[in-house]
């Protein structure tokens, strides 16, 4: 069994490795400014830079691992910028948008002839529920990539596409957001605590392991 995980040097890249790797399966793990450095705990695996804003850098990774057999795309990677809608210029809208909408279209396109099972979305409760006014660009990220479910099931019937809505997760980007901030906005969402990058890693690897159907949007449980 093969998985393939874009944002592999993240909190919840790093996670769903070793969840992944503890399970039997062989990693394709990308990065792309982050170096993973956790490397040394896992084997059976293969590191390719990748940056999802680069269409040329995708068509190498597909060239990297056009053999393989992928049982599992996970699209971890993802970029945030959040500040105020009048503080927001173009170029900010224009590279989330460029990294989470086109290079997850982009590196899911190029791979699905090698994959034979799953494809899995990371999104937000952002995108449907709870909505943040300095958070413009990246909410509208992830409502498009839950639409990444629909419309990539009615072409491929034979994979499974699943986007995963979660809350706030305790990762190293947000334990350096303003706490006062985050305390506010946990508040919104009537959470209590951070997501456990654990939990998230389980959630989605039994996620590929269930009988949910192909096109699923599914809000994750909090509390």
């Amino acid at each position: 069994m093969v998985a393939l995980i874009t944002g592999a040097a993240s909190t919840i890249g790093r996670e769903l490795a070793l969840k992944f790797h503890n399970e039997g399966y062989s990693l394709l793990l990308t990065y792309n400014n982050k170096e993973i450095d956790y490397l040394d705990e896992i084997d059976n695996y293969e590191v390719y830079k990748c940056n999802l804003k680069d269409e040329d850098s995708i068509k190498e990774l597909y060239e990297c691992v056009k053999d393989e057999e992928i049982d599992v795309l996970i699209n971890v990677a993802c970029l945030c910028m959040d500040n105020s809608i009048e503080n927001k210029t173009k170029k900010e809208f224009m590279d989330v948008l460029e990294v989470n909408v086109v290079g997850t279209f982009l590196i899911t396109k190029y791979l699905l002839p090698l994959i034979k099972k799953d494809v899995i979305f990371m999104s937000s409760l952002d995108s449907t529920k709870t909505p943040t006014k300095d958070g413009v660009d990246y909410i509208a990220s992830k409502a498009a990539i839950n639409t990444f479910a629909k419309t990539f099931s009615l072409s491929y019937p034979d994979i499974r596409f699943i986007s995963l809505l979660f809350p706030w997760i305790d990762t190293s980007s947000i334990r350096e957001m303003n706490p006062e901030y985050l305390k506010e906005e946990m508040n919104r969402y009537g959470q209590t605590k951070l997501l456990d990058p654990k939990y998230v890693a389980e959630y989605i690897y039994n996620v590929t392991n269930s009988n949910i159907e192909t096109g699923s949007i599914i809000e994750v449980d909090y509390d």
